[in-house]
């Protein structure tokens, strides 16, 4: 289904972000945070409730929505350190307009039936049922939905100066930042702000694929059998725990290259504090879950980068080139539908390409298309034996954190994919220097990161 929005929109999000953001920069958040509300609801009042816009700083700092017009209330924590296992993505009755229900496209789009409306019209959103896909925030036009941040405390982090923190940006990022941006230039931008470095998330999908590879090559063994990657998608991973769990033995037992990234770094800098950026709203409470929890500090999409660069007043079109290439063509494919496929069939051919004959390949995306693939797996009727899938339409590119359209997006990905050095992990000198880092002998060739070795584990998770 596509995103649908009422005519008239009302998207308050983006000031409220660069306000938030700016008085963090100066140390003055809380001291300012009811200057903020007045200075918003004066420029929209016409529009909304000051109600509505202090709901929308909490969201921004990482709060829930409440029912007051002020900002905080004495019994709120300082709960801005990172991430929690609360809800992600939360309802503002405040901001509801109480559409009839024939409008209310947040509630159409929500593929699990999470969204509902009481008998007044007022909207709420049943945490049991939600994956966190997040495209219900872009399908109300007038902000009643909307994903918890996490930037406050990063920004607070970032000021204080005693960890190093490293950005790993996911393979979706490319041209997301404009056509003078180049990956170089937001490294510079991030070195700016006080990190210690940004590295690709795809470098870690390079160490994934090589695992992914020699997954199938174990558990594709006759006609019947089939792999289910475990590959970037927290909601296609969610979606069969919770509706098909009678499949969730043929998951892949492998973490996101998102999580990779987080536990490998912290590997070798213990004191580290792992930021992921990407389009997907999901990945926060992927970052949360008790298996994973850890790996990642905190979870940022590129409009909530956007903000803090704003803020900081960071121009990213301006900085210096300092570009640092990780990853292969391959693992920059992660960002749109099929790119684990084609990364993983690539490597097969050069890992064990007496089994690459034999890879056949199914990729979807969008939930609808992903429910269909499941139940036909169920009732027999696929004869794909590596099922890849997305719930975002054209696959991360097209997450509700976006900047570009998900086809611009996924043409972005090909094109910085076909700039790599490398076609596969297999000839990245950069994923023999992460293994050797990890205690892999050096000139050996390439482990199959399965089994119970620290590298195995590393990148391995056990889903019940």
């Amino acid at each position: 289904m596509s995103v649908q929005t009422h005519p008239g929109s009302l998207n308050i999000r983006p000031r409220i972000l660069f306000q938030v953001a700016q008085a963090a920069w100066e140390g003055k958040l809380f001291e300012r945070r009811e200057e903020i509300c007045r200075l918003v609801h004066e420029e929209y009042q016409d529009n909304t409730t000051r109600r509505h816009v202090a709901n929308q700083i909490r969201v921004a700092m990482g709060l829930d929505p409440h029912h007051e017009d002020h900002v905080l209330n004495d019994n709120d924590e300082v709960a801005l350190m990172g991430l929690g296992s609360e809800a992600v993505v939360v309802a503002d009755p405040a901001a509801c307009q109480s559409c009839a229900p024939g409008d209310r496209y947040c509630e159409q789009i929500c593929p699990v039936a999470a969204i509902s409306h009481d008998e007044f019209g007022t909207i709420h959103i049943d945490q049991r049922k939600c994956i966190g896909e997040g495209h219900c925030i872009e399908a109300c036009s007038f902000g009643a939905l909307a994903q918890k941040s996490q930037f406050v405390p990063l920004i607070e982090l970032l000021r204080q100066n005693n960890h190093p923190i490293y950005a790993s940006v996911a393979p979706a990022f490319a041209g997301q930042f404009g056509p003078e941006v180049t990956p170089g230039k937001l490294r510079s931008a991030f070195l700016k702000l006080g990190f210690a470095d940004m590295v690709e998330t795809a470098l870690y999908a390079d160490l994934i694929t090589i695992k992914e590879a020699f997954e199938f090559n174990h558990h594709v063994k006759e006609a019947t059998d089939f792999l289910i990657t475990s590959c970037c998608c927290p909601v296609w991973i969610k979606l069969i725990e919770t509706k098909f769990p009678d499949l969730l033995g043929h998951i892949s037992p492998s973490v996101s290259p998102m999580v990779a990234s987080g536990r490998v770094i912290k590997t070798f800098e213990p004191d580290a504090k792992v930021v992921f950026i990407g389009p997907c709203v999901a990945k926060k409470s992927e970052a949360a879950l008790p298996d994973l929890t850890g790996a990642i500090d905190f979870v940022l999409t590129f409009q909530e980068l956007t903000a803090i660069f704003e803020a900081a007043g960071i121009t990213l079109a301006d900085q210096p080139d300092e570009e640092n290439p990780q990853a292969s063509w391959g693992g920059r494919l992660y960002g749109r539908t099929g790119g684990v496929s084609a990364a993983v069939e690539a490597t097969l051919k050069q890992l064990v390409p007496r089994r690459a004959g034999s890879f056949s390949p199914l990729q979807v995306d969008g939930i609808p298309d992903c429910q269909k693939a499941m139940e036909s797996i169920r009732q027999g009727n696929l004869t794909a034996n590596f099922i890849e899938g997305m719930a975002c339409k054209g696959g991360c590119v097209g997450g509700p954190g976006r900047l570009l359209p998900p086809a611009e997006g996924a043409e972005l990905v090909n094109k910085y994919g076909d700039s790599s050095h490398a076609l596969t992990p297999v000839e990245n000198p950069h994923v023999y220097s992460v293994l050797v880092r990890l205690g892999q002998s050096e000139g050996s060739n390439l482990p199959e990161l399965t089994g119970e070795s620290m590298m195995s584990k590393l990148l391995a998770r056990k889903l019940e």
